[in-house]
């Protein structure tokens, strides 16, 4: 994925699909009962950003760990280059201070 790439995939995705995709990694991540409660949204909400996560091949959805009944988003190498763009792009809008 090109930079050019990422930043499109950031630009374009939802409020809450960009919020997700910062908070998440490729290391670990929270739960969909943290995300949403994090967020503020409900569970289905962040199961639903975790699927279209899923499909935009941005990220897996996994057990959090064996025996847990609990699955969270891990982003692959193409999600963490979209959260940098979104991390990027999130910066740059910021208000000067």
């Amino acid at each position: 994925m090109t930079p050019a790439d990422a930043a499109y995939f950031a630009e374009t995705m939802s409020d809450l699909q960009r919020e997700t995709i910062v908070i998440c990694s490729r290391q670990g991540t929270l739960g969909y009962t943290r995300i949403a409660e994090k967020l503020g949204v409900s569970y289905a909400d962040a199961k639903n950003v975790g699927g279209f996560l899923q499909a935009a091949n941005l990220a897996t959805i996994e057990l959090l760990k064996p025996g847990f009944n609990g699955s969270g988003i891990f982003l692959n190498e193409r999600g963490e280059q979209v959260k940098l763009a979104a991390l990027k792009a999130k910066s740059s809008n910021a208000p000067n201070n």
